[in-house]
């Protein structure tokens, strides 16, 4: 091989490890933004989540009152 060709073939293969590197790059900086919307979903999971705790319980709640309004209301309705 001439020292011509194996100047080209030097800088040929410095291309590819340069487009590897790059596309390598791309892929650690995609990885790190889906890490970061994953972590931005737990969150909002975890927040809806006790939302709808906190709303089952005010249900439960309200549920219970209602059903005490139904039976006063019978039990007029009988004293009557």
């Amino acid at each position: 091989m001439s020292n011509n060709q194996s100047h080209e073939a030097s800088a040929s293969l410095e291309e590819k490890i340069d487009k590897l590197e790059s596309s390598i790059d791309e892929l650690v900086n995609y990885c790190g933004k889906l890490t970061d919307e994953n972590d931005s979903i737990k969150h909002s999971n975890n927040q809806l989540m006790l939302e709808r705790s906190e709303l089952q319980t005010k249900n439960d709640k309200v549920r219970g009152q209602v059903e005490a309004m139904v039976e006063r209301l019978k039990a007029m309705d009988k004293a009557s």
